[in-house]
Formats: structure tokens, C-alpha cells, sequence
């Protein structure tokens, strides 16, 4: 098997299954979240699998499939209470949205009649089928199939049944980077944005910088029960440097309302309007090289160019530097290395 070419028509398969919705927004989801969702953790599993001898290829090609079906889910399912609905093991249920579309994987999932379980579920049955089509040898499509089957922890586990899912280090590992991305450090402050603007959009018609740069440290403060959450010690100590990074982060953007005209223009709080102005579908690795390739290069040459008293050009200096700061950590975070 030629791995690369496999894991290149691995993740073409991915990628065309998650266009075969229509639909752009479900709740805190996107129309490109997910895809860049599943390379933030692939890489981070990869990553952190480096660091405790995790077999890489599993990790890779269980990163690459672990959300494969994840575009099935709409909704969050509520009771006659408004009581979110609760599996037996305790995750949240969903309805479930059916593909504009057809491909392989949409067929299996009709085929095995998937609608009734959650996607880390028939995410493992669906990359079974699909690796032993692609000629992956039996003990690489079980342990895969048990990492993706990993991804996410049944709340209701008693410690026999922990042991024997989170026996292998990699079924430890995927779990830990995908409870990352979405909750803690830097691409968690990139999620909220998205999801706090396009809520208060829809609420009050309008986004709210100032209140929502002051409700940051609040935000983050939240995030530190996933740390506990982790299994792995190197996760843990990812975790709390990106708490570190994302609390100093918070901290920088409260102080930048105190000359909000500059910073609106060359700081982190223009990051935020900039951000915000794609409210609808914004993709992760496209504004994350606007960015580097524009928005920052555009202010650098504003610098220059503008007619601007010293402590003016000095405040504007100061402020792209720190966005220089953090779209370097946005990006260290994205490739899974910090």
C-alpha cells in the first residue's frame, strides 16, 4: 500500500461527505468548522501521540475519520421540559439531518441504519467498512475503529469499562485532542467569537465588541474544567499553557478598550470585527491566512504610510505586534505544536 496516496483518498472521501449537506449552520457548527475541526486534531493527536509513543498512523488515519459522519447531527433533542435528550451513556441526542447527496459513506450509513447513535458510534462502524475497502490490514482497522469508537467519554462509565476503552494510548490521546480544539486555548477563543456573534445577531441584531471583550475572562475561566477532563499528563500540561496563553489573551483585549479607536484599527480588537464580519461561515484556515497575508501587512504599510502623531504610530506599532503574537500561536495551534 502506497500509505500516502491512501491517506490522501482517505481525506478527499471526507471532505466530499461533508458537502453532501446543504444546510450551513446547526447550532455550533459550521459549514467549514468541521473540517478544520478535524485537522486541528489530527495534528494535536499526532502531536501529542509523538510524545508518549502513540502508533502515528492510527492516530493520523483516526484523526482524518473520527468526525466522518458528524454532519448527520442537527439539532440538540429536548424533552417536554427542555431538558436536553441523554443517551444511555449520557451523551446529548440529536435530529438528524439527511445528505442533499450521496457518496459511500452516506450509503453505508443507510445500509447499517446508523440514525439511532451518536457519531463517535457509527463513526467507528463507518471506518471500519471504509478501511478494509482501502486494504488496511485487520488489526489496524480494529484499533482505528476503537479510537474513533474513543473520541468521545460516555459520562455513565464504570472504571472496568474505562480500563478496557482507554487501554490503548491512542484511544487516550484522540480523546484528549478532541476535547481540546473545541473547549481550550486559542481556536476555543476563535469557536466562542463565531458562536457569541452569530447568536447575538440573531437575538438583538448586532454584535456587541465591548461587552464581549469584558465577558472574556469569564469565558476562559470556564474552560478549566476540561483540563480536569484530560487522560494524558502531556495533554494536561498543553492545556494549562493554553489557559495561560488564552487568560493573558483576555487580559490584552480588556486592555485595548482603553484606546479603542487604535485598536480597533491595528489590534486584537480589529481581529475580533474582522473575525465577526464572516459571521455566517467562517473558515478557520482561511482567516487565519487573511491575517497573516493582509490584514497584517495592510496595517504595517498603514504605519508607514499614514500621517499619524508619535504616540499614535507607537500604540498602532505596539498593536500589531501583538497580533503578530497571537496569529503565530493561532497558527502553532492549528498544526497541533503548542
Amino acid at each position: 500500500m502506497d500509505y500516502q496516496k491512501t491517506l490522501a483518498e482517505l481525506e478527499n472521501l471526507v471532505l466530499e461527505t461533508y458537502g453532501l449537506w446543504d444546510h450551513n449552520r446547526v447550532g455550533f457548527q459550521w459549514r467549514h468548522y468541521t473540517w478544520n475541526h478535524t485537522k486541528r486534531v489530527r495534528a494535536m493527536g499526532m502531536e501529542l501521540g509523538s510524545k508518549v509513543g502513540g502508533d502515528i498512523q492510527k492516530l493520523e488515519v483516526a484523526g482524518t475519520l473520527h468526525d466522518i459522519t458528524k454532519r448527520y447531527d442537527g439539532e440538540i433533542l429536548h424533552d417536554k421540559d427542555g431538558k436536553r435528550v441523554t443517551s444511555s451513556q449520557g451523551f446529548w441526542l440529536n435530529e438528524k439531518i439527511k445528505p442533499a447527496r450521496q457518496n459511500v459513506i452516506t450509503e453505508l450509513y443507510e445500509q447499517y441504519d446508523l440514525y439511532g447513535t451518536v457519531h463517535h458510534d457509527s463513526g467507528a462502524t463507518i471506518s471500519e467498512k471504509i478501511l478494509v475497502d482501502f486494504g488496511f490490514d485487520t488489526e489496524f482497522v480494529e484499533a482505528v475503529r476503537s479510537i474513533v469508537f474513543a473520541h468521545l467519554k460516555p459520562i455513565n462509565m464504570n472504571q472496568s469499562d474505562f480500563d478496557i476503552l482507554y487501554k490503548n494510548i491512542e484511544n487516550q490521546i484522540l480523546y484528549d485532542a478532541d476535547t481540546m480544539d473545541p473547549n481550550v486555548g486559542y481556536t476555543s477563543f476563535f469557536r466562542n467569537i463565531h458562536i457569541h456573534a452569530h447568536f447575538a445577531i440573531q437575538r438583538n441584531g448586532k454584535f456587541e465588541l465591548e461587552s464581549y471583550v469584558e465577558g472574556l475572562t469569564g469565558f476562559v475561566d470556564s474552560k478549566d474544567s476540561f483540563v480536569d477532563q484530560l487522560l494524558t499528563d502531556v495533554a494536561i500540561e498543553v492545556a494549562t499553557n493554553r489557559q495561560a496563553r488564552t487568560r493573558q489573551l483576555a487580559t490584552e483585549m480588556n486592555l485595548e478598550l482603553d484606546n479603542l479607536e487604535i485598536n480597533r484599527q491595528y489590534g486584537l480588537l480589529g481581529v475580533i470585527e474582522y473575525f465577526v464580519s464572516e459571521v455566517e461561515d467562517p473558515d478557520f484556515a482561511y482567516q487565519l491566512d487573511y491575517l497573516q497575508k493582509e490584514w497584517i501587512p495592510k496595517r504595517r504599510k498603514w504605519i508607514a504610510d499614514r500621517k499619524m502623531s508619535r504616540q499614535e504610530r507607537n500604540d498602532a506599532e505596539l498593536a500589531v505586534g501583538r497580533v503578530v503574537s497571537f496569529t503565530d500561536n493561532l497558527e502553532s495551534e492549528y498544526k497541533g505544536l503548542i
